[in-house]
């Protein structure tokens, strides 16, 4: 039995760039889905998406790391505009940005599933109650879990733990 952990404890023992990066990430992505307001849980996820972004672009996986940054312009975008044009249109125009990039590091499965993961995570931006953000962040989990397994990112699934968990948590 402990043959099968020893790499998953390997690679969230092991200090490197990366595995600092995750741990971090982690810790970040562990408070927005119990923050109270909108702008406070937006607020977090830049700053969780910009410290996921590093985190990918260590592992190699390109797409991810764009998608992270998409990610924290769009909740800038609907933390700081007030214009509902404005934001629609800039988060709009991150997905369009978004596609061509996933087209330029085009990774096979990763990129779809990092992809999908976004654009369920642009939709959750988009809404204004709480609870629907919550709603559509863990539908958005499905496919950075299947993302996370295929590139390898034990702090990636360690997220998707607690953010399933607190996000069943913040929903009840």
């Amino acid at each position: 039995m402990t043959h099968l952990l020893d790499p998953l404890l390997a690679a969230l023992t092991t200090p490197t760039p990366a595995t600092v990066a995750g741990a971090f990430a982690v810790t970040l992505s562990g408070i927005w889905p119990l923050l109270a307001t909108r702008r406070r849980i937006l607020g977090m996820q830049v700053l969780s998406s910009c410290v996921w972004g590093l985190h990918f672009l260590l592992l190699g996986a390109h797409t991810a790391a764009a998608m992270c940054v998409a990610g924290a312009v769009q909740g800038v975008a609907a933390t700081m505009l007030r214009s509902r044009w404005a934001r629609d249109g800039v988060i709009g125009a991150t997905v369009v940005v978004s596609l061509a990039i996933t087209v330029v590091t085009w990774s096979g499965i990763p990129s779809i599933l990092a992809q999908s993961g976004q654009l369920a995570s642009a939709v959750g931006r988009l809404q204004r109650g709480t609870q629907t953000i919550r709603l559509i962040f863990l539908g958005s989990e499905v496919f950075w879990v299947s993302h996370n397994v295929l590139v390898g990112s034990s702090w990636g699934l360690m997220s998707d733990a607690m953010a399933v968990s607190m996000l069943a948590v913040g929903l009840w």
